[in-house]
């Protein structure tokens, strides 16, 4: 069974009894593009219909469909964003901002 079954059937068993909190740490990591916009889809789908989200990633593609983002840095919270209105596009590059910002060791809001 490759990596990205695994990760399915483990997604599949986390939301079949339809929790109010379902935590997803890189659910996208061992999928391959398809597989994780459709995981993606489904995220959203089940946001929309009450259950609660917390997701760990690293994919600036998976943060930019979340409503908020929250980035930690030396383990606190360095900046969130919130959707808002905002499209995916525009989350995304909002994202890469940050982690810009992260990168070379700036303040936010600078």
């Amino acid at each position: 069974m490759s990596g990205g079954q695994k990760q399915r059937a483990a997604v599949a068993r986390a939301l079949i009894t339809k929790p109010q909190l379902i935590l997803a740490d890189e659910p996208t990591g061992a999928l391959d593009s398809r597989s994780a916009d459709e995981l993606l889809d489904l995220f959203h789908e089940i946001n929309e219909n009450g259950q609660t989200i917390l997701m760990v990633t690293h994919s600036i593609k998976a943060a930019s469909t979340a409503k908020r983002v929250l980035f930690i840095k030396d383990g606190e919270v360095f900046h969130q964003l919130y959707r808002g209105n905002l499209s995916n596009e525009q989350m995304y590059q909002k994202i890469s901002d940050t982690l810009t910002v992260l990168a070379t060791g700036g303040e936010q809001g600078e």
